[in-house]
């Protein structure tokens, strides 16, 4: 049979329609048409974390999603535990937000587990800056940053990690060592204290020699005659 010209536009019609919807399936969705990090979802006891990779996290660093739900703040400075009754001092930070399966243990997770997109990781230093004191390359509280003991393990892990491949810069003190203590050979002497707007490195941050008091020093004493003891005391005991 000979398709009329009605059946032939609605096919065409059909065909581009599909064409569209493919490509738009191809397209990935950015974070402001996904909707996603406004934590929307009030009960995640039970549900799976989505897991992104580090080039999807930055992008979604770089969104409008994000800077509407931090407005340009620290991801921890708006949060605050959910606790029950008036209590005066924070509680003590939990263990883990997710387990060992994926899933939320608890509903009002930690400022890093419940964005889904959000984890530390080294190639991404902008997070972890975001925990870091002022000035410092040191990360600050576990009690300020509102993290699970989980997450502060990872931050410090993937600060180090960090550290070491060159992502996030830090001073390193100068110091000058009299080599003449380690090596007997060793003639030359310590180069002078470095300055810094006239004040020493060595008065803010004394280096003392490591030293190993003597403490309880035992001498003359006969051990045999002790462990004879010991037999005789652990007998009574039993």
């Amino acid at each position: 049979m000979l398709a009329t010209g009605g059946t032939i536009a609605r096919r065409l019609i059909h065909s581009s329609c599909r064409l569209a919807c493919e490509k738009k399936t191809k397209e990935v969705p950015t974070p402001e048409e996904a909707g996603y990090a406004f934590n929307h979802v009030e009960r995640k006891k039970g549900m799976y974390k989505p897991q992104h990779s580090i080039a999807e996290q930055v992008s979604y660093m770089k969104s409008r999603a994000y800077a509407e739900a931090y407005k340009g703040l620290p991801i921890y400075r708006w949060y605050k535990r959910n606790i029950k009754g008036q209590s005066k001092l924070q509680p003590p930070p939990r263990l883990f937000c997710i387990d060992k399966h994926g899933r939320f243990n608890l509903n009002h997770a930690c400022p890093v587990c419940r964005d889904e997109y959000l984890y530390f990781d080294y190639r991404n230093p902008s997070l972890i800056e975001q925990f870091l004191a002022d000035g410092t390359d040191q990360p600050i509280d576990i009690l300020k940053s509102g993290l699970c003991r989980e997450q502060y393990t990872l931050l410090r892990a993937q600060l180090l990690k960090a550290k070491e491949h060159g992502t996030i810069t830090f001073g390193v003190e100068f110091r000058n060592f009299d080599y003449r203590q380690w090596y007997k050979s060793w003639t030359e002497e310590p180069g002078k204290p470095v300055e810094r707007a006239g004040v020493r490195l060595q008065d803010i941050h004394p280096d003392p020699l490591v030293h190993f008091p003597t403490f309880k020093n035992d001498k003359n004493n006969d051990w045999d005659q002790w462990w004879i003891r010991h037999d005789k005391f652990a007998k009574k005991a039993k």
